[in-house]
């Protein structure tokens, strides 16, 4: 072999470019593979000192660039930004889009080229041994209307590491007022594309979520360029439903950077209000803080875990003994530092119908809290590593729908309910891994009512003034265990004749109200009282919905037993009739259990029927302006419900009427025999049918509109099981 052959010059050439192998019969233990070559290919991203005239801010920022021996390309995105007109303004973006870059390296020193639109930077300096990291001075050329020739000023770079492989962390959320505070544990798989010497290279991936509301998984698509990353989020029906960063000055959400970890141990994707999503299952836009740990397994974990994530009570009649959860806290900070400075406070959510996490009917809260937490409580408390404390919250229902039908307290109409109770148990924290430091949990439960009504709404047509309707029927149903006492009937439904309103203690007490009035719709509680505004004419003195029949008031309704009542509408002198009415069915009780038979709780369910009427028109509606098709199996039809409309020669405004189309909205389908007109003293017929999409309740209108520009509506209503 020539190797053997001592001096020989072959030999000598074949041991020195020998390959990487350890060649010991060279006499040495050293490999040349083994002394990395420089590179500059990669993501890169630069910071550039602005110059001292203030002639503009920003440049060259992130990109990818390529390395083909000596000589580089690529591209990078810039902004050049022109400074504030004035203290404490923000700048304005003067030009900014994609540069191509040009240069070379030899040795460790580099030189680039950026062309910037009409302004060109040209970078010089050197590249650090590991190829992490390069600075120098750049010069740059006067643009137009960005800035003015410059020279000498600093410049420095870092090399950004694909953003590949597994990751972790959580979406916390900031904004929507059912999620906020509340912390959902994320991870996935991220893969970044080939770097093609473009500004930005694909990011494609999966992200599960772990009790989030919004999504239980999605996939996302999106760039990396420098350490700036946007992903869009994609649902699993195919559909866009929000974003993980954004450009600079989108404010929904802000920009996520992709960086180093704490102590250099891994990546995070990261940023503050850095992420979006709206979809049918989230209350409302979500947006919240994003941490995603890339390598590393402890930089998103949060310092504290509180479990379970959220306590939901099973449905309990108002008035029933309590029932108790618990919550567990734990300090889980991945470092095993000890907590100091910990807080718990305990209020509903915002939006809430209660007042003050109070019943809006008794000022007894719905929810109570006790933890071994603080001592004493409210006070800030400690944990040290791994050691955990406890809150248990006790539920006892006060009411089963807030005030109606007050919109301003969150009032719903009788249709939703019960409505669902809800409070936040919050613990602040000294610190987290993506700057929010509280941690809420959500706390919802429902009471409802023992007596139930058999509608939750009636719906009458147009009527003339002083003319009365048909009268409708409901009943009442005691569906509890106990003994229900509705309370008796009285002479008036408001107290005072003459006025529309009535100031009673909260809660009323027995003879200060009857067991059923109708109220309209505003009602103002105001500290201890509350502000009855009773259906009452100011003219006539009598309401607009007048109980025909009723053999409810005073009754003692006992389980399972049920009482009837009818209503009619006749409008009022003094009414006014437009907008339509839209009033609601006040029922008060005693509820009583055991041996307790005197001052029992009044049953907060006051407001269980909804009664709407029609504006002004000769059409009549027999046997009323609602359908209620009870319940139907989701995508089965069902048979069809007929309305009668007849044209009122009395009316005041006889005429004909000249049909001009129905809106029907929902699941519902209309066919008629109405025709284009419809003349005096003439009727035709409506055929709904119900066709449920969704299981649960499923609401409709159907709106007739006719010449000049009249509507009347049709309330539909229906439940897909």
């Amino acid at each position: 072999m020539l190797i053997g052959h001592g001096t020989s010059g072959k030999a000598v050439l074949l041991c020195l470019w020998s390959s990487v192998i350890l060649l010991s019969a060279c006499g040495g233990s050293h490999s040349i593979a083994s002394q990395q070559a420089v590179s500059l290919a990669g993501n890169w991203q630069f910071t550039m000192t602005p110059p001292a005239d203030n002639s503009f801010l920003g440049g060259i920022q992130g990109g990818f660039l390529l390395q083909n021996k000596g000589a580089v390309s690529g591209q990078v995105v810039y902004s050049i930004l022109l400074p504030p007109s004035q203290p404490g303004g923000n700048p304005t973006i003067c030009n900014g889009g994609t540069a191509p870059v040009s240069g070379s390296i030899k040795g460790q020193s580099v030189t680039l080229t950026a062309i910037a639109g009409d302004q060109s930077f040209t970078l010089t300096g050197a590249l650090s041994a590991d190829s992490s990291t390069m600075m120098g001075t750049y010069t740059s050329t006067a643009a137009q209307a960005c800035g003015t020739a410059q020279s000498g000023l600093q410049w420095s770079a870092i090399s950004v590491p694909p953003l590949t492989g597994a990751v972790q962390g959580s979406f916390h959320s900031a904004l929507d007022p059912l999620l906020r505070d509340q912390d959902f544990p994320v991870s996935g798989i991220l893969t970044q594309g080939a770097n093609i010497g473009a500004s930005s290279a694909t990011v494609t991936g999966t992200l599960n979520f772990q009790g989030y509301p919004c999504l239980s998984m999605a996939s996302v698509n999106g760039q990396i360029s420098g350490t700036s990353v946007i992903l869009q989020i994609i649902a699993p029906s195919g559909l866009n439903v929000g974003q993980i960063g954004a450009p600079a000055g989108f404010s929904n959400p802000n920009p996520v950077n992709f960086g180093t970890a704490a102590g250099g141990n891994g990546s995070v994707l990261q940023g503050t209000s850095g992420y979006a999503v709206t979809t049918k299952s989230c209350p409302a836009v979500d947006i919240g803080n994003v941490c995603l740990a890339l390598g590393n397994t402890t930089s998103c974990t949060q310092p504290i875990t509180l479990s379970p994530a959220a306590l939901n009570f099973p449905a309990q009649q108002i008035g029933s003994v309590a029932t108790t959860q618990t919550i567990t806290l734990t300090n889980t900070d991945p470092y095993g530092t000890p907590l100091n400075g910990l807080t718990l406070s305990f209020n509903p959510q915002s939006g809430n119908p209660s007042l003050f996490g109070l019943s809006d009917f008794n000022g007894v809260p719905n929810f109570t809290p006790q933890d071994t937490c603080a001592n004493p409580p409210g006070s800030q408390f400690s944990l040290s590593a791994q050691q955990s404390c406890t809150i248990t919250v006790s539920f006892s229902p006060q009411q089963s729908c807030p005030w109606l039908p007050s919109i301003a307290l969150g009032g719903e109409p009788p249709s939703l309910c019960p409505f669902t109770l809800s409070a936040l148990l919050t613990v602040n924290s000294s610190v987290s891994a993506d700057n929010d430091k509280a941690f809420a949990v959500p706390v919802t439960g429902t009471g409802f009512s023992a007596i139930v009504p058999s509608t939750p709404e009636l719906d009458y047509g147009a009527e003339a003034l002083s003319e009365t309707s048909a009268s409708q029927s409901l009943s009442f149903t005691n569906q509890g265990t106990n003994p229900i006492q509705i309370l008796p009937a009285l002479g008036h439904p408001c107290a005072d004749p003459g006025s529309a309103a009535l100031t009673l203690p909260r809660p009323p007490t027995p003879g200060t109200i009857p067991g059923l009035q109708v109220v309209t719709s505003v009602i103002s509680p105001n500290g201890s009282t509350i502000n009855y505004h009773c259906d009452s004419d100011l003219n006539s003195q009598l309401p607009n919905f007048q109980i025909a029949s009723d053999t409810c008031s005073g009754t003692l309704l006992v389980p399972q037993a049920s009482c009837g009542v009818a209503i009619t509408f006749v409008p009022q002198p003094s009414t006014p009739l437009v907008p339509a009415l839209d009033y609601f069915l006040e029922l008060n009780t005693l509820q009583c259990a055991g041996t307790t038979t005197s001052n029992c709780e009044i049953d907060s369910g006051r407001f269980p029927v909804e009664l709407t009427a029609n504006v002004p028109s000769p059409l009549r509606m027999t046997p009323g302006a609602g359908l209620d098709f009870g319940n139907q199996p989701k995508g089965i039809a069902s048979s069809p419900l007929t309305i009668t409309l007849f044209n009122d020669p009395k009316d005041p405004n006889t005429a004909a009427v000249n049909f001009t189309g129905n809106l029907v909205k929902g699941d519902y389908s209309e066919t008629d025999n109405c025709g284009a007109s419809l003349a005096p003293g003439s009727s035709c017929t409506l055929s709904v049918v119900f066709l449920p999409g969704v299981v649960g309740f499923d609401p409709g209108t159907m709106t007739l509109t006719y010449s000049p520009g009249q509507t009347q509506i049709v309330h539909l209503r229906g439940t897909g099981q």
